[in-house]
This record gives structure tokens, C-alpha cells and sequence, in this order.
């Protein structure tokens, strides 16, 4: 049998594309001295194709994997970059309010110049809010949180919409509850019934209200405490906390497992270490300023509470630092947020 075109002699091998018709019907056909040679060359000719395919196919298998690893490795650096942005952090401008008390445009252009871009306002330091606000314009800071007090939100709540107007902040925080001598679950129903009302009123123009526990809200009572109280009685879809890390401690609490617990209602979150061996489980809402230490030198769990961070999806991070040191501890718990 003969083929053209892919044809091979009779009783040769398939492989032999390259030979010539076969040349009558015997079993053993005659093959000149000069097809010999043709066919060897042919051979030979095969032989060095197939190397030079596998050597392609080769090549071919290796920029391939090389490109999926290249792709690998451009999606892990893409995902480590947006990790690394939820840790690029304001500041809480508490932490500076001795320098501002002094001079608010040198100690804003001081917390330029640490390198933040953002800040929360605690304080206006003797201005209105439209000179603070222009202060942090002048110096390349934007607030995006401010806070209220107690009784501006109880008494004059349009003034604090006006305020945070002025700063066009996306967020009003409420840091303190006063009360006379224990925080109570009924100081909790009351307040939480108002933060209700404040919350609704604020959403109008397109504010939202977090509340700052500053551990008293965690004594421990029979049943639940008044925190307990405050997260059941509040209004879960407008009215959000700023866990501040240092407070949560003090009062004993596990800062991650506490920010696990809130989820998708911790939308701040106040980056702030406690010095080792500082007195735990206390509930008034006070310590020392020394207490306060540069983010990473204290006994908190960084890993494991900016884990719980991420995973609530926490929208906002400040530094704070109630320290006598800020100027040294600040840059410290910048340079080991950015290890993180």
C-alpha cells in the first residue's frame, strides 16, 4: 500500500513521512544507493525536528508557568498593598492637645510633617470651627471624624451638624457618658434610647454617630453589663462604635475577640498601647498618662486585634497617644504599624 503525502513504503515504519513511493510489490523492494542516502538525510532531518519541538514545547511550558507565577505574585503584592492601606492610620488629635493648646498651626504642621494626612478633631483649642477647619487646610491635614460632647448632642444637636459641616467629617463620635458614680444598665437604656434619636437625626445629613467606650461601660453586674445594654437597646444599623484598644484593656477586655464580637458595627477603631504591667480590670475610666505607650512596646496583641480589624472591615484607624512622649512615641507606633 502506498500513500501520497504522508505516504510510507510498504513494510516500513509510520513514522517515515519523508519516504519515497515504494517501487513494485515484492516483500523487499529495491531502494537505489542514492535513495539510501535520501533517506538517512531524512532521518536525520526528522530526528532534529522532533529535538527542536520538544525544546520549544519546553520553553513553551516554562514562560507559561513563569507568567502564572509572575500573576501569582503581582495578585499576593496587589492584596499585601491593600492590606498595607487599611494600615496607614489618622491621628486622633487628643494626642497633641498640650502642643495645640500653644500654637494649633505649629502643632498641626508637627503632625504633617509624622506623615499623617488625616486626622480626628477633639477639640477646637479656643477657635470656631471654621478656623480649625481652615488651620488643618493650611496644613495638608483632612478630618474625616470629630467629636461630640454629651451635651451638645443632648442640647444643641444642629450646632453639631454645623461643626461637622465645617470639617466635612463623615462621622460624629460621642467619648464620654457622664454620670454620677457607677454607669448603670438604666444609664445604658436612656442613653442608648437618645444615641436612637441622635443617630436618625444625623443620618438626615449624611452623618453617622459612633460611640467611644472608655471602660466603665464594662463593670461587671449580674446578668449583663451596661455595655451589653448599649449594644442590645442601640439601633444596629445607625449607631456604630469606635473601640479605642488602651480602654478595652484597661477594663479587661480582649480587644480582638471584643471587635470579633461587634463585627461589622466597629467602623473606628483608636490604635493605642498599654504599658506592661499597668493595672487591669479597672472601670472608672481613667489611668495614668504614662500608662499610654507606642503602639507594640504594650501588651497587646497587634497581630490578632488588626486581624479582627480587617475582617470587620473596620473603616477608619487613629492613632492615639496620651503619653508626656508623643513626639517620640508617635513616629514608634507609625514605623511598627507599617511592619505589620
Amino acid at each position: 500500500m502506498t500513500r501520497r503525502l504522508g505516504r510510507r513504503v510498504r513494510g516500513g515504519s509510520e513514522d517515515g513521512e519523508c519516504l519515497g513511493e515504494g517501487r513494485g510489490s515484492t516483500s523487499k523492494p529495491f531502494v537505489p544507493q542514492k535513495n539510501r542516502r535520501l533517506i538517512e538525510d531524512c532521518k536525520t532531518m526528522r530526528e532534529s525536528l522532533f529535538r527542536g519541538m520538544e525544546k520549544m514545547m519546553m520553553e513553551r511550558r516554562e514562560f507559561v508557568g513563569g507568567m502564572i507565577g509572575a500573576g501569582v505574585a503581582l495578585a499576593t503584592e496587589r492584596w499585601s498593598d491593600a492590606a498595607r492601606e487599611v494600615l496607614r492610620p489618622g491621628l486622633e488629635l487628643y494626642s497633641v492637645r498640650n502642643e495645640m493648646d500653644r500654637d494649633v498651626p505649629g502643632a498641626l504642621a508637627m503632625v504633617r510633617r509624622m506623615g499623617f494626612a488625616e486626622v480626628e478633631v477633639a477639640m477646637l483649642h479656643g477657635l470656631s470651627a471654621n478656623q480649625f477647619a481652615a488651620a488643618l487646610k493650611a496644613a495638608g491635614l483632612k478630618a474625616t471624624s470629630m467629636a461630640a460632647g454629651y451635651e451638645d448632642l443632648q442640647t444643641r444637636l444642629d450646632l453639631v451638624k454645623e461643626r461637622a459641616e465645617a470639617f466635612s467629617v463623615q462621622w460624629v463620635m460621642l467619648g464620654w457618658i457622664p454620670h454620677s458614680g457607677e454607669f448603670t444598665r438604666e444609664d445604658a437604656k436612656r442613653v442608648a434610647r437618645e444615641m436612637n434619636e441622635w443617630s436618625e437625626s444625623l443620618r438626615g445629613k449624611g452623618l453617622r454617630l459612633a460611640y467611644h467606650p472608655h471602660g466603665y461601660e464594662f463593670r461587671p453586674q449580674a446578668g449583663e453589663t451596661a455595655f451589653d445594654v448599649l449594644l442590645k437597646e442601640s439601633n444596629s444599623k445607625t449607631v456604630f462604635f469606635e473601640i479605642d484598644t488602651f480602654w478595652a484593656e484597661v477594663a479587661g477586655q480582649n480587644c480582638a475577640q471584643l471587635i470579633a464580637r461587634l463585627g461589622g458595627r466597629v467602623r473606628l477603631l483608636h490604635l493605642k498601647d498599654l504599658r506592661k504591667g499597668a493595672k487591669t480590670g479597672v472601670f472608672t475610666g481613667s489611668a495614668a498618662d504614662e500608662d499610654s505607650v507606642a503602639v507594640g512596646d504594650g501588651v497587646i496583641d497587634w497581630q490578632a486585634v488588626l486581624a479582627a480589624a480587617r475582617k470587620a472591615r473596620v473603616e477608619r484607624y487613629f492613632i492615639e497617644d496620651e503619653s508626656p512622649a508623643v513626639e517620640k512615641q508617635i513616629p514608634r507606633s507609625l514605623e511598627f504599624l507599617a511592619r505589620m
